[in-house]
């Protein structure tokens, strides 16, 4: 159980407490971490134009992964990682495939961080992973 981890990560403190609960987790089982950091890209309508814009540079996704992985591996775990562009309203359907595609047993994600009018604005990642997912899914909450 649990042998084949996917983690979602995004360089917050909630991205933090996913990593160290995903190390105790493969621990445990044996089993391995696929680190994934999604790029968010917002839509821009400027009345003729209409264009695609990510919310932050592949450098900066990049060095989110390999920070990720390199917490786990100092903690003994194999893991590996990627690092995906996808539509902010894509991304829960982005981990749920990804999760699909490499064979994963557990989808591990922190919770939406967004409050006020922006709840309304941007859809919940970790609610839609627990709604559409077939495997297990690890809700991890932090203080961050």
């Amino acid at each position: 159980m649990y042998k084949k981890i996917l983690a979602a990560v995004d360089g917050s403190a909630h991205g933090n407490a996913v990593l160290d609960s995903v190390a105790e987790l493969a621990k445990l089982t044996g089993g391995t971490v696929h680190v994934i950091h999604i790029r968010p890209s917002l839509v821009y309508d400027a009345g003729l134009a209409t264009s695609v814009v990510p919310t932050e540079d592949a450098a900066e996704g990049q060095t989110v992964v390999d920070e990720a992985l390199a917490v786990l591996r100092e903690k003994g775990i194999t893991a590996e990682g990627e690092v995906d562009e996808g539509l902010r309203e894509d991304l829960a359907a982005i981990l749920v495939e990804r999760a699909e595609a490499l064979g994963s047993d557990l989808i591990a994600v922190g919770p939406g961080h967004y409050s006020g009018i922006s709840a309304l604005l941007h859809p919940s990642v970790s609610r839609g992973v627990a709604k559409t997912a077939r495997v297990s899914v690890l809700l991890v909450h932090s203080e961050g």
